[in-house]
């Protein structure tokens, strides 16, 4: 008897976005940990020409036009980030932080909805990927918090 699992063919389908999309949350998780360490070792925030601030913020930008957000709470999440992004008050590195922990909770809300409808209630394909997209929207929700003092309107999905 064979210790291979069925897997749906629409998620072997699939199966080359979800590994490129996981591949950009561990690069998102790599620029934001290099800025960390930059202003770690520092004591001082990132230059606005900082390759992986610049990266951070294209990412952004790219994943949030790529997702479906469109009349979700990703939408508002992603109009309070513009904001604050736009005004330029706040460190950089925290600029930073929020743009990776938005550009991770993007992609695994891409992710989610590549899962065909009729699976995406199913604990074995999207439990673990359910915790990390809500984790990451706490995150997301709790630097927006602390960056425009507004409170955090985030519950899980």
């Amino acid at each position: 008897m064979s210790n291979s699992k069925f897997v749906d063919p629409r998620l072997q389908a699939r199966e080359h976005l979800f590994q490129n999309l996981h591949l950009s949350v561990f690069e998102t998780m790599g620029y934001a940990h290099t800025i960390q360490v930059q202003v770690e070792r520092t004591g001082q925030d990132i230059e606005p020409s900082n390759p992986d601030y610049l990266q951070l913020l294209r990412d952004y930008e790219i994943t949030k036009n790529l997702a479906p957000i469109a009349k979700s709470t990703l939408e508002d999440l992603c109009n309070e980030t513009d904001n604050i992004l736009k005004m330029g008050v706040n460190a950089l590195a925290n600029c930073a932080q929020l743009c990776a922990a938005a550009t991770i909770a993007l992609n695994h809300w891409r992710i989610l909805d590549e899962v065909p409808t009729d699976l995406r209630d199913n604990d074995i394909v999207t439990k673990t990927l359910k915790e990390k997209f809500n984790l990451q929207m706490q995150t997301w929700s709790a630097i927006l918090e602390d960056l425009s003092g507004k409170p955090n309107r985030y519950e899980n999905a």
